[in-house]
């Protein structure tokens, strides 16, 4: 059996090595510390030459410091006066309007933002061009752009589907007539899905022979050359 006091005697000697202040961790020797520190210094002007060096010393310069070499100022020219208008690209838009459409009228025709008797996607329209035959569709999206305005039709041409693009603005369209006014407001801008076999209407080729057949009785069989 092991002695009492001899157990007490290490216990007592861990106490001692415990209570002890560790002066390692408090006070660190200053020989074994480390300063990380820099000091900043603002970079110094650079100072010239003193005027009629001798060539002397001249020569032993680089050819980089030479005097004659130092950088000169140079004279920048003044910037070239700003437009008279705030957007020229909008002014040669509006001069193409201008000269393309003088009255207005096939912009109202295609502006179904502003205009409430414009074509609507969903209607029936005939196109008809100076050089080649008319084209009539139903309009799947109209593309306000300025002059670059398009409106995309869509029909069948023996049974398969046909689109076009054509430009509102070119001079190579005549007219643009309203066939038949779609029955409802489309709930959509695009029309894309009539593309389905589902809900392709399929040709119009009927429709605008009936509506010309009732042009002709109107108008007494006489063409009409009012162009929009």
């Amino acid at each position: 059996m092991a002695n009492s006091s001899s157990i007490l005697q290490q216990l007592g000697c861990f106490r001692s090595l415990v209570s002890r202040p560790n002066t390692m961790l408090q006070t660190p020797s200053v020989a074994g510390r480390r300063m990380l520190s820099t000091v900043w210094s603002a970079k110094p002007k650079p100072v010239p030459l003193p005027k009629e060096l001798p060539e002397q010393f001249l020569a032993q310069l680089p050819h980089r410091m030479r005097p004659e070499l130092a950088p000169k100022k140079r004279k920048i020219p003044r910037p070239p006066p700003g437009p008279a208008c705030k957007d020229p690209v909008g002014e040669v838009v509006q001069r193409q309007l201008k000269k393309l459409d003088p009255f207005g009228k096939r912009r109202e025709l295609f502006d179904y933002r502003r205009h409430a008797r414009s074509v609507k996607p969903g209607d029936i329209i005939r196109v008809t061009f100076k050089n080649g035959d008319p084209f009539s569709g139903v309009v799947l999206s109209i593309k306000l752009r300025g002059v670059d305005t398009s409106v995309l039709l869509r029909n069948q041409l023996t049974r398969v589907g046909v689109e076009m693009s054509v430009k509102v603005y070119s001079p190579n369209v005549e007219s643009v007539e309203i066939v038949q006014r779609t029955e409802k407001r489309k709930r959509r801008a695009r029309l894309y899905y009539l593309r389905q076999p589902r809900h392709d209407i399929g040709s119009v080729e009927n429709i605008v022979t009936k509506y010309l057949r009732q042009k002709r009785a109107l108008t007494g069989g006489v063409k009409s050359n009012k162009k929009r």
